[in-house]
């Protein structure tokens, strides 16, 4: 079934993933938990560890005897509250719920989002986390016992007296909330600490940091000057200087009246305050780039749906040159967007308002599959990888979980729950990217061959097993069956779903050759919780047979979990 929504996103940018102690990279300010000194009057029930974990299926908790820190450990009726103080701000930290388990963020101005287990397909409500008192865009909580992330940006302080706005909630990497106003349950009296209270069961939390938000504008731009060239955008050095000036602000106006042009700007940016800054492009057209005393600080290819782009660089207080080139299609509208901000500072524009004009509305074409499997041939990015992947099937199921094969490498490359595909790139006008993007709350798998003949066991896994694609059938209920041919032998692989995940049947047909296995999973930790059952890094949990002998084993700096190919092997994959 196709979805049809117009909207536009506007929104903080959160950057990175990683919190340090001492203020971080991207400059959120840690909440030490060596010790509980950064809380105030903690009670007995809130405890440190260095290590925890939390079983998906019976709520075992364990937590390591070592002394130390790391992570903070609470259970049912406690509640905490930081000695640091704020009011407008970042949120990030990382979590994890046993079964069952719920507790709150309490923001300033007892504002309260919610971090709750709960079925993993359940429909978004009043019980899933990221609900504020408006429910959630979808329910992205992960299994329990898999460490979780929550960026929240919030402002307690809006224009409107007692009401607050949730700018945006992101768990697991997916938006849940975004742009709600919300009435303040009490007045807000300035400054206030944040709390963490646990309602049901147990929950950890680490890697705690925030921003606060401020309204200063420590950077400018002043003393610019502009050259625009009427030559095609694929010019390299134009030639066609149409005028050049100097300018008050930055704006791509500037190039009115052509179909086709390359814009340079050159300035002065002043500097107030030292400090790491970031620099987001929103542009359309062939090419944007901007250099900081030299140094590429964004550098933007081709773009026609006003895309993000950000980029950073650490000033020193005082001047320094910039230089920004802005080149337009001749067959697309022009807009150009460049903003800054730092730790503790909101972003503000450095271009003028009119240069980036609000786009057509575009629409988002969604597929989701509601009376039986739907399969979409497309290409997808996968990872960091900088070339598509061309042969690739996506195949959606009405029970919610959905994966994307590799279908030359007979790699399962990504799972999702959820929602299933966003079409958008493949559909919308002439649809020229074929990209296929997730809708839901995605794993990465892997991208190597999930099936390989090794000629002993430190063998390395191939990137790509020597395979030859041979289609797929269907079953009754739709589900399709991959065949591939392995040297003289026949392998057939099925993925099918039903609400507790994903299910995996991979058989050979005749004399498997020797030393055949098939990947079950790959990370930089794998942990077995109990027979048959294995958690892959904080990623997703595979579940086997309890008589399967499975070989787990390093190799290339990661771990493995293989296992040994010959007539069946039946696993499941669940997040």
């Amino acid at each position: 079934m196709f979805k049809f929504l117009r909207f536009r996103i506007v929104g903080f940018l959160l950057l990175g993933s990683t919190v340090l102690w001492g203020q971080s990279s991207d400059g959120y300010t840690p909440i030490s938990l060596e010790n509980l000194s950064a809380f105030d009057a903690p009670s007995a029930g809130w405890k440190l560890t260095p290590e925890v974990m939390m079983s998906p299926t019976n709520g075992t908790v364990m937590s390591n005897d070592k002394k130390g820190g790391g992570i903070l450990v609470g259970t049912a009726g406690q509640t905490i509250k930081t000695k640091a103080n704020m009011q407008d701000l970042r949120l990030r930290f990382d979590f994890m719920l046993a079964p069952g388990a719920q507790a709150y963020v309490i923001l300033p101005g007892n504002q309260r989002v919610l971090l709750a287990d709960m079925p993993p397909t359940a429909a978004p409500g009043s019980s899933t986390s990221g609900y504020t008192g408006q429910f959630p865009i979808m329910n992205a909580t992960k299994a329990p016992g898999l460490w979780q992330t929550v960026e929240i940006a919030y402002d307690a302080s809006t224009t409107q007296p007692n009401v607050a706005r949730v700018n945006s909630v992101t768990l697991n990497g997916s938006l849940v909330q975004q742009g709600s106003y919300r009435p303040l349950p009490k007045a807000l009296a300035g400054k206030e600490p944040i709390a963490f209270e646990v309602v049901k069961g147990t929950v950890a939390f680490r890697n705690i940091g925030y921003q606060e938000l401020g309204n200063r504008r420590p950077l400018s731009v002043s003393n610019i000057t502009y050259k625009l060239y009427t030559d095609s955008w694929k010019t390299e050095q134009p030639k066609e200087l149409e005028r050049e000036g100097s300018t008050p602000e930055i704006t791509q106006e500037l190039g009115n009246g052509h179909k086709e042009f390359q814009l340079f700007f050159e300035g002065d940016m002043e500097v107030e305050e030292a400090g790491n800054y970031v620099f987001t492009v929103i542009h359309s057209g062939p090419n944007t780039r901007l250099t900081v005393d030299g140094e590429e600080v964004v550098s933007v290819a081709e773009s026609r749906s006003q895309d993000t782009h950000p980029g950073r660089i650490n000033l020193e207080k005082g001047t320094h040159r910039f230089k920004l080139l802005y080149a337009r299609f001749p067959w697309f509208p022009p807009g150009l967007s460049v903003s800054v901000t730092k730790a503790g500072i909101r972003p503000y524009d450095l271009t003028a308002l009119s240069s980036l004009p609000v786009p057509k509305p575009k629409p988002y074409l969604g597929v989701d599959p509601e009376n039986g499997p739907e399969m979409i041939r497309s290409f997808v990015f996968y990872q960091d990888e900088k070339q598509k992947r061309t042969h690739v099937l996506s195949v959606g199921n009405p029970a919610g979980w959905h994966y994307t094969v590799d279908l030359n490498r007979g790699a399962l490359l990504q799972g999702w729950r959820g929602p299933f595909a966003d079409v958008t790139e493949m559909w919308y006008q002439r649809g020229e990217p074929q990209l296929l993007k997730t809708a839901g709350l995605t794993v990465d798998v892997s991208g190597k061959s999930s099936y390989a003949a090794l000629q002993n066991n430190s063998a390395a896994w191939p990137d790509s097993a020597n395979l030859n694609y041979l289609g797929y059938r269907l079953t009754a209920d739709g589900v399709p069956t991959l065949r591939y041919a392995f040297g003289s032998t026949t392998l057939t692989d099925r993925l099918s779903a039903d609400d507790k995940g994903l299910t995996r049947k991979i058989s050979v047909e005749g004399n498997a050759p020797s030393g055949m296995y098939a990947m079950l999973g790959a990370g930089d930790s794998i942990t077995m919780l109990e027979k048959g059952l294995y958690r892959v890094d904080d990623r997703y949990y595979i579940r086997l047979d309890k008589n399967a002998r499975p070989m787990q084993r390093n190799s290339a700096g990661k771990q493995e979990l293989l296992l040994p190919l010959g007539g069946e092997v039946t696993y499941s994959l669940f997040w």
